[in-house]
């Protein structure tokens, strides 16, 4: 059963996202609708105290430091937002990036990567792993760590994927929370059918032709994170709520990283909502993922 703090904010959830103060995603989205509310949303949600917002490009890609005071100088962090690839950038990550920097003391660094439809696949993977590649050059010899939720939670994945089928250095660790990572179908996905507030079918079936049109294309490892060859890949940490719609893609990847013998860290948490981690310190069940998932980077730093 969920805490007391969980269903409060479910409940809160559920009236703004009527109300439209809340991003709702659903199969009926309006893309430029749902950009505003959640631009207006982070207007509204406080920052972590002592936080300064640094601007940056990345691979030439609109960026920014969350930087807490004290700021330790031996790691970094890259937040991928979510958004179902269609909404977010660095300035609707501060909440959660300043929270991170806050909790870890390391810096956070977020970025506008380009979004849906007006930009499909490719764009989103090749802007994360650019400026992946520009993190890890400018900070050569310190462990860089990708965390994502949602959307946010496949870039991160696809991101990892990447550089190692390249032959780059690797992150130091992987968090994904409530990652998408199935546009092919092949996931049975029916078992929360109705469980759901926040992300259900129809969303899935609006997303798969907003972000990957090229339905030719739904089974490459880095639209589809399922298909991915997992050995070999950096430590991994996934949360998911176990009645959400997208429960089956974390438990699917938990499984394959395992028996690829990936060190892999994961819990489902049950009656709580679609990337219910980013709540953070708001209620016991994010707040154990929180620190869990700082327990998770600073055991990773030598």
């Amino acid at each position: 059963m969920p805490s007391k703090e969980m269903q409060g904010l479910i409940g809160q959830m559920k009236m703004m996202m009527e109300k439209g103060f809340v991003p709702k995603f659903d199969g009926g989205m309006d893309v430029p609708r749902l950009r505003a509310v959640m631009e207006s949303a982070q207007k509204a949600m406080p920052t972590e105290s002592g936080v300064t917002f640094i601007p940056e490009t990345l691979a030439g890609i609109e960026a920014e430091i969350c930087t807490p005071q004290n700021a330790r100088a031996d790691a970094v962090i890259f937040y991928i937002h979510g958004g179902g690839f269609v909404c977010g950038n660095a300035f609707t990550s501060r909440g959660y990036g300043s929270l991170l920097a806050g909790e870890t003391k390391i810096p956070v660094h977020t970025l506008s990567y380009r979004l849906a439809p007006e930009h499909p696949y490719p764009a989103a993977v090749d802007d994360c792993f650019n400026a992946y590649k520009d993190l890890a050059q400018r900070h050569t010899g310190k462990p860089v760590f990708l965390i994502g939720e949602s959307g946010g939670g496949l870039l991160c994945l696809t991101t990892a994927l990447k550089a190692k089928d390249a032959g780059l250095p690797l992150p130091a660790g992987v968090i994904a929370y409530s990652p998408i990572v199935d546009f092919s179908g092949i996931l049975d996905r029916s078992a929360n059918e109705g469980k759901d507030f926040t992300v259900n079918a129809s969303w899935l079936g609006a997303i798969n032709t907003m972000y990957c049109p090229d339905e030719g294309t739904r089974k490459d490892p880095y639209v589809s994170p399922v298909y991915g060859n997992y050995v070999g890949f950096p430590p991994l940490f996934l949360a998911w709520d176990s009645t959400e719609t997208l429960a089956a893609d974390s438990e699917q990847i938990a499984q394959m990283a395992k028996e690829a013998g990936v060190e892999v860290q994961s819990k489902s948490y049950p009656d709580c909502f679609h990337a219910f981690a980013t709540a953070g310190r708001g209620t016991p069940e994010s707040a154990e993922v929180l620190a869990a998932t700082v327990t998770f980077i600073k055991g990773a730093i030598q």
